[in-house]
């Protein structure tokens, strides 16, 4: 990815002297960014421009090109593209539109595009972008006018939008955050976020990486990318209405819609998502501060009224407000002039006028050990005390660095003077007091959440047994039926309740007399996803006639509703005792593959939705994190004279499943619902299940 960002020639290819020509601007770009390597303006019509002269094509140009921005007509890029492999030139950014998003027509030009890069060993970005910024260098090759005052820093930026990379560069220098790289991808039909993220990451000029993607390519690379980094990664995934048309046919599918698994997967190795400008900024202006280690600020406000609205922003974002030591409020209250202040936390200093002692008392409270950080808000007429309040912000970012805790400033006073204050201030200023709580806010949550590792957890699996039923089941054509659902989970060490298959009425007669009363019916039909929906399953018959009329009565009604449904039999299984009902399944994404789901079981399940999911394989800390984000965590807990749940058994059942799903990934889906959770010690036990097949090597 280096030959993108470190070109010494560029070829700009598209290019004419018509006032309107695109081309143009990204060979002022490159000079009004200082670019000091060769740029070679190429076009069909030649001339000059700049004083340069403009080559008719690019095997014209006398000199060896790292890297050629192709903006011209779609219909034209293959065979610029194969003029580009002639030359030599292996880096090519394509800036055209008219590709994959223009129909079936550019689908086939994307593919000869596509073609004649792999002919000729080329990587390119694009199509459908703006290019490449690298701000140390000057390299700029965008087609809309940039403004080349953006500071040099240490945020990179990958945008699949051009016009939402221009916007965030735009409030990057609005507020005097430096950047290093950026680019727009476009279409992605080559080079995608994955290919620059890992370069970014090995790239000692980025300390900050943003991203915006519509789609992502391979999200298992994406979270493998993550874990190795200790930079921060912040992403904007748009795009998320779950996968339009999709029937899935089991609980778990249903659930675990696209953005869902998306959350999931971006917590689970550390990347923080937002959804606007706004609180990207918030996060790049927490990540500049020391880390928050801990719940508890302090507030010191100039404004009685500010620090009343503080207190209340810090409470809904879940902060503690640190109780401060009696004689040290004493011995503050004692610099008042008319003592008429009652000190506490939030600190009013609105009775003091020296903003000396303001930096004294911010060192002195920051330094304690029960502070864990703190919002420090000042307002000031700019022209009046402009000045000092300047070096005590200054002086405010210092304490803060050298206590290795954040101090976030608000700072109240003339728009421009603000304007100014974050282009020469060495640490963040925020326009409201809110933003500065969510900004530390965001800071204590970064990285909550990431799973410690990404390993397949160790415990009972019998793979053989289970290829056994699977190899059956694709030479049948079929996925596996009820009870060999239940077997599969038994294999990998997950209880099932017992049961036995019964081809016909006398057989589920004699079954149940065998297991002992009260027993359950479920028919067994692969066409049958979700029984209860189809009069498939029949509770609690405590006698021969009660068996026969429920066998009779689920016959008809399957038929009914499923009347090409080949139907097996019935599966008979004793009445379970007791407990609470959860589901524990997995689904196959295809970005991230397997996404292990725990909630509220039963027949309730989609309406209630209250579930957690990961992307295996994971741990057993993972696993248990699930659980406790459960609304229904508290009741498995037990409260209010409930017995508590077998949580440890619980576990146990998703580390399975993760299991199961880590070593036969042509599971695309699986059900474990209900799973029926006894009480503490006495485990638990999957009642009914379901798998679905993919193709091989899913």
């Amino acid at each position: 990815m280096r030959g993108f960002f470190e070109p010494e020639t560029v070829a700009v290819v598209g290019v004419s002297n018509a006032p309107d020509n695109l081309g143009r601007t990204i060979s002022m770009n490159l000079m009004a960014f200082g670019f000091e390597g060769m740029i070679y303006e190429v076009g069909p019509k030649g001339g000059a421009l700049y004083g340069r002269r403009i080559y008719r094509s690019v095997d014209d140009i006398p000199d060896h090109i790292d890297l050629a921005v192709l903006l011209a007509p779609a219909g034209a890029v293959p065979e610029i593209m194969e003029e580009c492999g002639r030359k030599g030139v292996r880096r090519v950014v394509v800036e055209s539109g008219g590709f994959t998003e223009y129909g079936e027509e550019g689908q086939r030009l994307a593919e000869r595009v596509k073609e004649a890069a792999a002919r000729w060993g080329i990587r390119f970005i694009g199509p459908n972008g703006l290019g490449v910024i690298n701000r140390r260098l000057g390299l700029a090759t965008s087609f809309g006018i940039l403004d080349p005052s953006v500071p040099a820093g240490g945020i990179s930026v990958l945008s699949q939008s051009g016009g939402v990379m221009i916007s965030i560069l735009n409030t990057l220098t609005s507020e005097g955050l430096g950047v290093a790289k950026l680019v727009s991808m476009g279409n992605k039909l080559d080079v995608d976020e994955n290919d620059l993220l890992e370069y970014l990451i090995e790239d000692p000029e980025t300390h900050i990486i943003c991203m915006y993607l519509e789609g992502i390519t391979d999200g298992r690379r994406l979270m493998e990318l993550a874990r190795r980094t200790d930079k921060p990664i912040l992403l904007h995934k748009s795009n998320i209405g779950a996968a339009a048309g999709r029937v899935a046919a089991s609980h778990t599918a249903a659930l675990a819609a696209d953005d869902r698994v998306v959350d999931a997967a971006l917590r689970q190795v550390g990347i923080a998502r937002f959804r606007s400008t706004e609180t990207l900024m918030h996060y790049l202006k927490a990540l500049a501060l020391p880390p928050l280690r801990g719940n508890r600020l302090a507030v010191l406000s100039r404004s009685g009224g500010h620090a009343v609205i503080t207190a209340d922003d810090c409470e809904l974002n879940g902060f503690e407000l640190a109780t401060l030591p009696a004689d040290f409020l004493e011995a503050v209250q004692q610099r008042f002039r008319a003592k008429v202040v009652r000190l506490t936390n939030p600190m009013d200093l609105g009775d003091l006028f020296d903003l000396e002692v303001y930096g004294d008392l911010a060192q002195a409270t920051i330094g304690m050990p029960e502070v864990d950080g703190m919002v420090f808000l000042h307002t000031y007429v700019s022209g009046y005390e402009g000045g000092h309040s300047e070096e005590l912000f200054r002086r405010l970012h210092r304490i803060s660095v050298e206590a290795g805790k954040p101090i976030a400033v608000y700072a109240n006073t003339a728009a421009s003077e603000v304007t100014r204050l974050k282009r020469v201030l060495p640490g963040p200023i925020f326009d409201e007091p809110s933003d500065a709580v969510q900004a530390l806010a965001l800071l204590r949550d970064f990285g909550r959440g990431m799973a410690p590792s990404a390993e397949r957890p160790d415990g009972p699996a019998d793979a053989s047994r289970v290829r056994r039923i699977l190899d059956r089941c694709r030479g049948e054509g079929r996925d596996p039926l009820l009870q060999e659902s239940l077997e599969i989970a038994a294999a990998y060490g997950i209880a099932v309740i017992e049961g036995r298959l019964a081809g016909g009425e006398e057989e589920a007669v004699q079954a149940a007399e065998a297991l002992g009363y009260p027993v359950v019916l479920k028919v067994v039909s692969g066409e049958v996803s979700h029984k209860s929906d189809f009069g498939g399953v029949q509770l609690n018959l405590r006698t021969e006639a009660g068996v026969r009329a429920a066998y009779a009565e689920m016959m008809t009604a399957v038929r009914s509703r499923a009347p090409e449904a080949a139907i097996e039999g019935v599966l008979v299984q004793p009445m379970a005792a007791a407990g609470r009902d959860l589901i524990v399944g997995a689904n196959f994404d295809s970005h991230f593959g397997h996404v292990v789901l725990v909630g509220m079981g039963g027949i309730f399940v989609e309406l209630l939705g209250d579930t957690a999911l990961r992307v295996a394989p994971f741990g057993r800390r993972t696993a248990e994190a699930m659980l406790r984000e459960l609304r229904v965590f508290p009741m498995l807990e037990g409260r209010r004279g409930q017995a508590a749940s077998d949580l440890e058994a619980l576990v146990e059942v998703i580390r399975s499943v993760t299991r199961l799903v880590t070593d036969f990934p042509e599971i695309a889906e699986l059900d474990l619902n209900p799973v029926r959770v006894h009480e503490a010690g006495a485990g638990c036990r999957a009642l009914d299940a379901r798998i679905r097949l993919g193709p091989p090597g899913d």
